[in-house]
């Protein structure tokens, strides 16, 4: 079996950030991130890559009206301790449809994305929702997953993919995966650094150096089936450009083409992830540097035979 490149994409705009910033200060990102990726569909279809994009419930919705009759019931909404994260009131306070509300809705982006070769439409869960956030339950969870199925559906997508925000998962969680027809989902990274650390400054110090140097090893691995659901670990988040780092950029270049070669020369996967908005700022400099990633990636098929999968692809190759 070939060495396989498994690209996935956490398309959720700004429902990923309420906890995180105002819109107001985010916004440039999560415009910019829907402005580039016409061009990243186009460097997809150049190099011949395909991914997954994993797409919040709400992005279907033509208007509120539609993406409130898939909310489910009241008592099955997420009840999480931390009062940032209520999606659901967030509909009070945003515009109508896409064109008014560019930062929740994205049915004709999402119609793009599956018309281009390759590209799978998969679920980053209906409300982004955080499964290991205090106070939410599995059945909560259960409820979220089935209004996203629902609504993909009802748009003409049958999802097979999941990514959880965050990569946030537990077994209770993959079994409802599972009873709902997933047949793949996208693991957290599977390292010492997420193993063993649990001090959150330390945690996220060592993973930025990661990026740079390889403290972790190589990141390729042999897919599992978990009782019916592949679970398809991510070894590598792309980062953005950090300008106060933007010497190091050059080792994070080479960092994840080692670990590419690594995958290609011993017939293992390598996942590599980010989200759209990641690169919705300095836009030429992320598609340059990807560009140079995916030129790699033609060297390596043409030399080891590696092969680009898409989530569902990767899962129904069955290893």
């Amino acid at each position: 079996m070939a060495g396989t490149l498994i690209v996935s994409l956490d398309f959720e705009l700004f429902w990923g950030m309420l906890d995180v910033c105002p819109l107001e200060a985010y916004e440039d990102h999560v415009l910019g991130g829907r402005k580039a990726i016409p061009a990243l569909l186009q460097l997809f279809e150049t190099y011949g890559i395909h991914a997954t994009w994993a797409a919040v419930g709400f992005l279907f919705a033509e208007n509120r009206q539609e993406a409130a009759s898939f909310f489910p019931e009241s008592a099955l909404r997420p009840t999480y301790d931390n009062p940032a994260l209520k999606p659901y009131e967030e509909f009070a306070k945003i515009g109508e449809n896409e064109e008014q509300a560019p930062c929740f809705f994205a049915p004709s982006l999402i119609d793009l994305i599956a018309k281009t070769p390759g590209q799978e439409i998969g679920s980053h869960t209906f409300s982004h929702y955080y499964c290991r956030e205090k106070g939410q339950t599995v059945r909560q969870f259960a409820a979220d997953m089935g209004a996203a199925k629902a609504i993909a559906e009802k748009h003409g997508y049958h999802v097979t993919s999941v990514v959880l925000p965050r990569n946030q998962c537990e077994p209770e969680y993959t079994e409802v995966l599972r009873e709902l027809g997933f047949t793949a989902y996208r693991d957290e990274e599977n390292d010492w650094i997420h193993e063993k650390i649990k001090f959150r400054p330390l945690l996220r110090a060592l993973r930025l150096a990661d990026v740079y140097l390889p403290l972790t090893g190589q990141g390729g691995y042999v897919p599992k089936n978990e009782n019916g659901i592949w679970n398809l670990t991510g070894s590598r988040m792309y980062k953005p450009v950090f300008p106060a780092l933007g010497a190091l950029e050059g080792l994070k270049l080479h960092r994840i083409k080692r670990q590419m070669l690594h995958a290609a020369k011993n017939n293992l996967t390598f996942h590599l992830w980010w989200h759209p908005h990641n690169i919705g700022v300095r836009t030429e400099a992320h598609m340059a540097q990807l560009e140079e990633i995916f030129r790699y990636y033609a060297y390596l098929r043409d030399t080891y035979g590696m092969e680009s999968k898409n989530m569902a692809e990767a899962a129904g190759e069955g290893h």
